[in-house]
């Protein structure tokens, strides 16, 4: 079993809730992309949630709404390995796990490839 670091929330509250674990990787279906995460967002609508204002959310739950990284696995053959993608919305963080991990798996349709010539540093570890 392969296995991924999180942040997970068990139960509404302050930041303290935020527990890193192990999780196994998702396995993504067909219509589905695995990303390995390189970076996401912090922001209000996941404060709201981790506070518990968000009605519907069920816990556990592993927080983030928006993700940027790279193509792990397209089993629908919509993406390649190695490229790098953004996601966002779409009930990431609220309806499934999402970017607050080493890995995330959405669907296909929220999914973008991402193309610059801008100069870049080294992607840097999530969650050490």
């Amino acid at each position: 079993m392969r296995t991924m670091k999180a942040a997970v929330i068990y139960e509404a509250g302050g930041p303290e809730v935020l527990k890193i674990e192990s999780r196994q990787i998702p396995t993504p279906q067909t219509g589905e992309v695995l990303i390995r995460v390189k970076a996401f967002g912090l922001n209000r609508s996941e404060l709201f949630t981790r506070q518990g204002l968000s009605p519907g959310v069920v816990f556990p739950r592993v927080l983030g709404i928006e993700a940027v990284g790279l193509v792990e696995e397209a089993p629908g053959g919509e993406f390649t390995k190695g490229e790098i993608v953004a996601t966002a919305m779409g009930g990431m963080g609220r309806d499934f796990d999402d970017g607050y991990a080493e890995y995330t798996c959405v669907p296909a349709s929220q999914v973008q490839v991402i193309k610059t010539n801008l100069p870049g540093r080294p992607w840097v570890p999530l969650l050490d």
